[in-house]
């Protein structure tokens, strides 16, 4: 009788062994959640991004000591000009200022830099048209350069620029409603 009680026992233990690490084991929605991973990572990478063309209207560096400025263009537009002018030290990203029926101005901010440092835009792209989530994203990528202008001045600036682009070189549709960006430490 005791063998038998020690069978059922040994039988129960390898049972609850067995429920235990099933309960730790591969689930039966693994591969599924593995399979919709990568079907997003295949979506994102088969995106085709459009280049969007921009002119740069201004280029400025400020901070206590000093103000630099490149200009494109002579006159500017006294309300995009007091937008810019108020959001110079803002922190780095870029904003859509203004919007009219032609153009978008968007303020690019590298952020505090050494004075000798900017950057440029290396690229900016959107979505041309397929997720509707990423359809009306801009990404910038921005480049750090040395700025000979600047060189020797002293400390630090903020670094910013104004720039334009024409609706008609975005995608069928789009409008910015997100930016990203990245570079420039």
């Amino acid at each position: 009788m005791r063998l038998s009680i020690s069978k059922r026992l040994i039988f129960t233990m390898i049972v609850i062994m067995m429920l235990i690490a099933g309960s730790h084991g591969p689930r039966s929605n693994d591969s599924y959640e593995v399979q919709n991973a990568t079907e997003e990572e295949r979506i994102l990478h088969e995106i085709d991004y459009l280049q969007i063309h921009y002119t740069q209207l201004l280029y400025t560096k400020t901070s206590p000591e000093f103000t630099w400025e490149y200009r494109s263009i002579e006159c500017l537009d006294p309300v995009i000009q007091q937008l810019y002018d108020d959001g110079i030290n803002m922190a780095p990203g870029g904003w859509v200022l203004k919007e009219t029926d032609q153009e978008i101005y968007l303020l690019v901010s590298g952020g505090q830099l050494p004075s000798a440092r900017g950057f440029r835009i290396a690229s900016m792209k959107m979505a041309s048209g397929q997720p509707e989530n990423e359809k009306n994203h801009l990404y910038i990528t921005l480049a750090s350069q040395q700025d000979e202008g600047t060189e020797g001045y002293p400390g630090q600036a903020s670094v910013t620029s104004l720039i334009s682009i024409p609706k008609s070189g975005l995608p069928d549709g789009a409008a910015i409603q997100g930016i990203s960006m990245t570079g420039v430490d």
